[in-house]
């Protein structure tokens, strides 16, 4: 089989070819030999039992009569003309050997001394042993051996004539192979190259050589795999030009996609200029107003009108920031400053900051964190406004009277790194599947049908998700409308590979 692989489809054809004609010519050979071998030892044995025959009825007299010598005579001159008798053996009534022959190259040989079971031919000798019957009365047995020399210049002549047929069949077998291989080998040779030629020079108008009408249908399947290939190539020609001209729209798409970001990137930059620095100075002056630096306001009204202005401001400003960040950090752009951080600390330092709110609206906000905790390296700011982002929401959509826990825990299965685990468990509106995939796009914020304390851009989420990647890390929500969220952060618990950080 590994010689079939390393050869040309020609040869294979032509050896095929050979190899079935030279098989088909030695197993008639072989079979006509077979039956010729089997025939020639039916001859051999019915012609020694006729022998047996005719010299039994000779000599019945010789053995009725006890003439041993008349019988000697008559043995010689049946068997001593005939080479192929090794010796022929006369026995009486009674078992005993009355008379015998021994042929002139067999002088070695001598009766057997058994008169019953030897009939047959053996592996270098065929043996006849049978009765002499003289009016009616068995008066013996004779016994003739013979060599089996015409078996065997049989055998031999069979061996001639097959080397002599086997030779002159593989020689027209071959001159037939040659000549007709090239029905068969041709049109896949052709394929094959046009194959080899379509590869090289990527020209799909390239077309193998049609052996049929294409218009008809032909059961020749060397016409069919033609014509299948030559469709082929038209349908991948076709299909190239297609993706050449979809790559042309994705291009230019790209571009136009590419100069967009760059427009919105220098927007961005543009409008948080613009944006900032009116808006410090309005949170500065409405501060100013809610101290009463330069003296009383007057009327209280005044010092409402002066915080609404500043939380109105700083709430403005936290929404640029956030955009501002997703931004750099959809760019690619967003560096991150790593330290040892406290993680129980960043927690407590989170919760306090959001514990004004809480108390507004009357939610309980709950801690599980372990004393014995290892640092965690992460940009501390960073990480901070990931707390407050998931924290926040948690409070913000949680109603009066329910609750906020947040746990911390580390986890290490087998064969993965060691991790933290943090865990934040409200008791709020929750949402439904569709609702948490939709609020981890951009913009894309739930509507809860609910009068939310604080309005929002939908941003909170979606930095949170790129911050956590930022941080090799993940950010899960299981939530059920109704019921409550549950959002788990997943933060490695040792530093990323190749990172430089400040210890605490």
């Amino acid at each position: 089989m590994i010689f079939f692989r390393n050869i040309s489809i020609k040869r294979r054809l032509t050896l095929i070819i050979m190899f079935v004609s030279i098989a088909s010519v030695l197993l008639t050979t072989l079979a006509i030999s077979v039956i010729g071998y089997k025939t020639l030892q039916v001859d051999l044995l019915t012609q020694l039992r006729v022998s047996a025959s005719i010299v039994g009825d000779r000599n019945a007299a010789a053995l009725r009569f006890g003439q041993n010598d008349m019988a000697t005579n008559n043995l010689d001159t049946v068997f001593s003309a005939q080479p192929t008798i090794v010796q022929a053996c006369l026995y009486d009534q009674s078992g005993k050997t009355f008379s015998s022959f021994t042929g002139k190259d067999f002088s070695g040989s001598s009766c057997p001394t058994e008169i019953s079971g030897i009939s047959g031919i053996g592996a270098d000798r065929a043996e006849v042993m049978q009765p002499i019957v003289n009016a009616g009365d068995k008066i013996g047995h004779i016994f003739i051996e013979s060599t089996l020399d015409q078996l065997d210049q049989y055998i031999k002549k069979q061996i001639t004539i097959a080397l002599t047929v086997a030779s002159a069949t593989l020689l027209v077998s071959y001159l037939l192979a040659v000549n007709l291989q090239h029905t068969i080998s041709r049109p896949i040779l052709s394929l094959a190259d046009t194959a080899r030629r379509v590869s090289i020079e990527k020209d799909y108008n390239i077309r193998a050589k049609s052996l049929g009408d294409v218009k008809k249908e032909d059961k020749n399947e060397l016409v069919i795999l033609t014509n299948s290939f030559n469709e082929m190539l038209t349908e991948i020609g076709q299909r190239d030009q297609q993706l050449k001209t979809q790559n042309v729209a994705l291009e230019k798409a790209r571009d136009a996609a590419e100069a967009a970001n760059r427009a919105k990137s220098q927007f961005l930059a543009n409008i948080s200029h613009e944006l900032r620095t009116p808006l410090n100075a309005i949170i500065g002056f409405s501060s100013i107003l809610m101290n009463q630096l330069f003296g009383t306001l007057g009327d209280p009204k005044y010092l409402e009108y002066a915080k609404d202005i500043n939380d109105s401001g700083a709430h403005l400003l936290d929404i640029i920031n956030d955009i501002l960040d997703l931004s750099k950090a959809e760019a690619g752009k967003l560096t991150l400053l790593y330290e040892e951080v406290h993680i129980g600390k960043a927690i407590n330092k989170s919760i306090t900051i959001l514990s004004d709110r809480a108390t507004k609206g009357n939610v309980t906000i709950t801690t599980d964190i372990p004393k014995m905790l290892p640092s965690l390296v992460v940009d501390r700011l960073r990480f901070i406004q990931i707390l407050l982002n998931i924290i926040s929401n948690a409070v913000k959509f949680t109603e009066a009277g329910g609750k906020v826990h947040v746990s911390v825990h580390t986890e290490e299965a087998a064969g993965q790194p060691p991790q933290f685990v943090i865990t934040v468990q409200d008791t709020g509106i929750g949402m439904s599947q569709e609702d948490i995939d939709k609020a981890f796009q951009s913009f894309g914020q739930v509507d809860s049908g609910l009068n939310r304390k604080y309005e929002g851009t939908g941003l909170g989420l979606p930095l949170t998700k790129k911050l956590m990647e930022l941080h090799y890390g993940a950010i899960n929500i299981k939530s059920t409308l109704g019921q409550g969220t549950l959002v788990t952060l997943t933060l490695p618990a040792t530093p990323p590979p190749g990172v430089e950080y400040k210890a605490e």
